[in-house]
This record gives structure tokens, C-alpha cells and sequence, in this order.
């Protein structure tokens, strides 16, 4: 009996932190991944940019100077989704959104496109930009139709965790 308890307690030592987010793709090889915008979605791509920038992880979204220098081409094309993105590092990357999108969702979806470009995968553990269906209407369950800067918004801790897990944390002045 007592080896079964000193066993069942040394499991327990050793089970990892629970965490929601997944990581699916191969981190990117430099500090920055430069993203040149090919959609009429300007804003809502830089605002999906500066999201994911101002989480504090050690890899930054640049605008790039042209597709042709760009690692991530964002391109507007008909796929079933709202949306489509290679997960992590992959040369030559896009991420696919589709056309008649408002503001507010083509924000969301940039940032849910944005986060699998860095390798993450579907997190369903709870509000999160990573779910597999981000809802950033007014109904949204997670606050994001009250949020009255959204780009702040996004990103949320776990998210922030699955960044940091491939990434490493910048350090805060």
C-alpha cells in the first residue's frame, strides 16, 4: 500500500502544468516575421499585428516592403472558412481570409490566423483568440463586443502562454 501511495505521489510531482493552448507548428527562426497585406482589410491586419506584438513574446509581426520579401503573404481567395493559415514556420507562408468581412471579425480572424502562423493550434479550453470559432460579435460569451479597443483585446493569457512557450517572454523595462 505504501508503494502504490509513493508511487501515485511521485506521478503527481511529475504531470506538467495544465495549459489550454496547443501548439501545432515549428516556431519561426528569427526575432521578427515580416507580413506583407494584400487585402482590402488594412486596418483590421495591422490591428490583428499589433495584438499578437503586444502580448510580449520574443517574435514580432513587421509590415513587409513587398510580397516578393514578405514571409507572410495575407491574400484574399474563396475557401470554405472564414479564414486559412499553414500552422508555424513554413517559407513562403500565407493566410487566406475571405471577402465581406466587417471590421471587428476580420480583426478577430486576422489575429486567429496570425496565432497559427507563430504554430499555435485550436485551444477550446475557454476565450481565447485560438478557439476554433472566435466570436467577436456583440453576443460574443467572451467580452469582445464590449471591448472598446479591440486589438487589445485578442490575444488572451493562454494565448499569451502558447507564445511564450515557443518564443520565450521579452523582458519588460
Amino acid at each position: 500500500m505504501r508503494f502504490a501511495l509513493l508511487a501515485l505521489l511521485c506521478c503527481l510531482a511529475i504531470v506538467p502544468a495544465a495549459h489550454g493552448f496547443v501548439i501545432e507548428g515549428d516556431r519561426w527562426p528569427g526575432p521578427t516575421i515580416s507580413v506583407w497585406n494584400g487585402t482590402g482589410y488594412k486596418a483590421p491586419v495591422l490591428d490583428a499585428m499589433r495584438s499578437w506584438n503586444a502580448a510580449g513574446a520574443k517574435i514580432r509581426f513587421v509590415p513587409a516592403q513587398s510580397s516578393a520579401t514578405a514571409d507572410v503573404v495575407v491574400r484574399i481567395g474563396v475557401i470554405s472558412e472564414q479564414g486559412l493559415a499553414a500552422v508555424g514556420y513554413e517559407p513562403g507562408s500565407t493566410v487566406t481570409l475571405s471577402r465581406g468581412l466587417g471590421r471587428v471579425v476580420a480583426t478577430a480572424l486576422a489575429a486567429h490566423e496570425l496565432g497559427h502562423v507563430l504554430g499555435l493550434g485550436h485551444e477550446t479550453r475557454g476565450c481565447t483568440v485560438m478557439a476554433p470559432v472566435v466570436n467577436a460579435g456583440s453576443l460574443s460569451r467572451c467580452g469582445l463586443g464590449a471591448c472598446r479597443v479591440l486589438w487589445r483585446c485578442l490575444v488572451q493569457r493562454d494565448d499569451r502562454n502558447g507564445a511564450f512557450a515557443l518564443y520565450g517572454r521579452r523582458a519588460t523595462t
